[in-house]
């Protein structure tokens, strides 16, 4: 057989892998997969309308423009913990670059990904890559929310009752520390610091990968929200007794499922990447669990010019369908079926054709 050419790339629905991958526990994911819009003031911005929003998320929009703007970098960033475990970034990254006024930017959550992430008794896995670019006051919030975010230079909301929600927040000068932070409606917000800031001006800050992990109990017990600096492993699920804050609230379960707004607000100048909100942590951390998973392989038909042959380690009683698209910030859920390949039992399918694409993405689902 000859190998796959580098322009046709296939992405299993269930695969052990730290790019991009889809499942029943990854309900957000934001790569930033959009062209820059850098430098600022040049007409473009992170939510100008051409930032579609990735996995889980609807287009993104900015509540302010010109100086206050927060725009798409020309750079992904990357990590590598103590263990020389390496995140990629796939694509590009959110980038605050003045520190005039405050940027704003949202994008509606889909009622899937909302029932998903607000079940009593689930958790909620959120982690991104950080880079504090410099201080002079407060800096960055992050998370989920009833309304847009309209933050004061405190991030937090600008008038009380205006909505409710929670994230992570670091504020400060030089000494700047990262908070856990509610947002309730009439009292404003209520914030916990951890003990010892972790970012100290005035330079840029290493490239930080962040964690937040909130537990939904059930009415009558409260709510747990807890934030993480993952540095020394993040292949290893960190312990609620090592969080650098944490805090309790009680949200009933209808303000929980009203959740339906992501948020990243920014005083100051900063890079954001690789989003990735899930029930569970590995998922939120880009690693999926072997336990069912679907190994693909696709080759070039030897005989049919221009098709090829996909094998996977199908089960009895399994039909599969194959689908396909040139966008991997959608969920594979929501892909075409590709070739009318659907409904398919056993575990191949041979000639089938491509149409010529330079970058197209293939998944195999189980039914």
């Amino acid at each position: 057989m000859k190998s796959l050419p580098s322009s046709l790339i296939l992405s299993s629905l269930v695969s052990c892998s730290l790019l991009p991958s889809a499942s029943a526990d990854l309900l957000i994911y934001e790569p930033f997969e959009y062209a820059p819009t850098a430098p600022p003031n040049n007409d473009a911005s992170l939510g100008d309308g051409n930032q579609a929003g990735g996995l889980g998320l609807g287009e993104w929009s900015q509540l302010n423009t010109g100086q206050n703007e927060a725009d798409v970098a020309e750079i992904g960033l990357s990590f590598t913990d103590g263990q020389g475990n390496v995140l990629e970034g796939v694509g590009n990254s959110f980038e605050r670059a003045s520190r005039v006024g405050q940027a704003a930017v949202s994008s509606p959550i889909d009622s899937a990904a909302t029932a998903g992430l607000t079940a009593d008794g689930t958790t909620i896995w959120m982690t991104f890559l950080f880079q504090d670019r410099g201080f002079s006051g407060p800096d960055f919030g992050i998370g989920l929310a009833t309304e847009n975010m309209v933050g004061d230079d405190n991030q937090g909301l600008v008038a009380p009752g205006y909505g409710v929600g929670f994230g992570i927040t670091s504020t400060g000068g030089q000494a700047r520390n990262i908070h856990t932070v509610i947002y309730n409606d009439s009292v404003n917000f209520t914030r916990v610091p951890e003990a010892t800031p972790t970012f100290n001006g005035p330079g840029n800050s290493p490239i930080t990968y962040l964690a937040m992990k909130v537990n939904w109990n059930p009415a009558g017990t409260p709510d747990e929200i807890f934030v993480f600096n993952i540095s020394d492993d993040f292949t290893t699920e960190p312990n609620e007794a090592d969080a650098l804050a944490s805090d309790t609230f009680d949200f009933d379960l209808a303000t929980q499922q009203s959740l339906d707004v992501f948020n990243i607000s920014d005083t100051q100048v900063a890079y954001i990447d690789e989003i990735r909100v899930a029930t569970t942590y590995a998922e939120a951390v880009g690693l999926v669990a072997p336990a069912g998973e679907v190994k693909v392989n696709i080759a070039v038909n030897d005989t049919t010019p221009g098709t090829f042959d996909f094998t996977w380690n199908g089960e009895d009683g399994k039909l599969y369908d194959l689908v396909s698209s040139t966008d991997l910030s959608t969920s594979p859920s929501t892909w075409e079926v590709w070739d009318d390949r659907e409904n398919v039992s056993g575990s191949s399918l041979q000639a089938v054709p491509g149409d010529g694409s330079t970058r197209r993405f293939f998944a195999i689902i189980a039914k």
